[in-house]
């Protein structure tokens, strides 16, 4: 069947009756969990090991350098070799890392050093991982398909924060963490077996280039073409800096020092996060968007606002409104700053450009990590953090409404 034949029968079957994207949906829906519930559990035993918090914020900092490093390896690859192998090795890697982490922590033997370690090799995994699926997407579905099919693996994403800190907070008060680690692994395991279950034609693979070098040089010269991925990515790299790090650092901090909470507390926080950006994938799901570029920009300017209402907000229940809010809008930018790169992509370019926008969008992230958790470590208060963190992005919001590249895009 020709490449033309396969996208007029993609036109054809409904999303929900695409059986190859199926089976990808349900290995989203137990990879983005299980990783969830293993990363809570790695969160939670971090803080209980040690009350140095710049080890935590090292927790993070080490999953995110190996990936930036290794992001561009990453979508050459998945443009080059059989993405559905490339998923299914990323999940089995690391169902079998949490298998170390349960035999370090059933032995007594796990510190602060062993989660960091862990930590690298699961940013080297997520490197491979994301471009192949993100890549992947958009060659089982056609392109007036792909909001929605973006939306669901979202849910599956977005269902992460939810399961993820519900079943991960339960577990450590009930099973400890030995129960918590199961878990993940188990989920983990169960989508490396969903990922065997796609088949691909051997031309939806694309055509493979004469060496890496090309690849990369192609897809350096592609992107510099194309002004919306110079825009979204611009937008995106410094986003990353002034959000990621003090927000995933920050919540586990306050809940447990400022509200002096537990890791039930934590859960709550995070699961509804993980709702409010579950019902932004869900409405994604069921309406397009006309001005997909307006929504995107309005989005990010009240999400600055309500990261600054989280720094200065002295309630826990309070603090999981706001970030529940905040997750919804997460959505109304994610969903549609993929799309948006999707449609305009070239298929064979396509896991380039994903690492491409990974890379070089994230490409702060560390330091964002890093400045956070010295700040936190000469004294600065996490609540004055991500208050001045929610205006920046406030502001760089409303620098974006002159983006015209991104307000008028259709």
């Amino acid at each position: 069947m020709s490449v033309e034949s396969q996208i007029i029968e993609m036109q054809k079957v409904p999303v929900t009756k695409n059986r190859n994207f199926m089976f990808l949906f349900i290995a989203a829906l137990f990879s983005s969990p299980g990783y969830y519930v293993y990363l809570i559990g790695a969160e939670w035993l971090m803080l209980t090991l040690t009350d140095n918090r710049f080890y935590f914020g090292m927790l993070f900092l080490a999953a995110s350098i190996p990936r930036l490093l290794l992001l561009t390896a990453g979508g050459i690859i998945a443009d080059r070799f059989n993405k559905r192998t490339i998923l299914f090795l990323s999940d089995a890697s690391r169902a079998l890392l949490i298998l170390v982490l349960i035999f370090l922590v059933w032995t007594d033997a796990v510190t602060a050093f062993h989660l960091i370690g862990l930590a690298v090799l699961f940013g080297m995994s997520d490197a491979f991982s994301y471009p192949a699926l993100n890549a992947l997407t958009p060659t089982l579905l056609h392109d007036d398909q792909l909001q929605r099919g973006n939306s669901l693996i979202q849910m599956t994403t977005q269902i992460s924060p939810i399961l993820g800190p519900a079943l991960g907070g339960g577990m450590i008060a009930l099973l400890g963490f030995e129960g918590v680690f199961s878990i993940a692994f188990g989920m983990l395991a169960l989508s490396s077996l969903a990922v065997l279950l796609i088949t691909l034609k051997k031309d939806e693979e694309g055509v493979e280039k004469p060496t890496p070098w090309e690849d990369l040089k192609e897809g350096f010269r592609y992107a510099r073409k194309n002004e919306l991925v110079i825009s979204v990515v611009i937008v995106a790299f410094f986003i990353n800096f002034f959000f990621s790090g003090p927000l995933a650092i920050g919540l586990p901090i306050i809940v447990k020092d400022i509200f002096e909470g537990s890791a039930i507390g934590l859960a709550t926080v995070e699961t509804s996060m993980g709702i409010g950006a579950l019902l932004g994938a869900i409405l994604l799901a069921t309406i397009k968007l006309k001005k997909p570029g307006v929504a995107l920009i309005g989005s990010l300017i009240a999400l600055g606002i309500l990261t600054a209402g989280t720094g200065l907000s002295v309630y826990l229940y309070l603090t999981a409104i706001l970030v529940g809010i905040m997750g919804f809008l997460i959505q109304l930018i994610n969903i549609p700053l993929m799309t948006m790169m999707q449609q305009t992509t070239e298929k064979k370019m396509l896991g380039r450009m994903m690492s491409f926008l990974m890379t070089v969008s994230t490409g702060l992230v560390p330091v964002s990590f890093l400045l956070t958790s010295s700040l936190l470590a000469a004294g600065v208060s996490i609540q004055l953090i991500i208050i001045v963190s929610g205006t920046v992005v406030t502001l760089i919001g409303i620098y974006c409404l002159k983006n015209k590249t991104i307000m008028r895009y259709q």
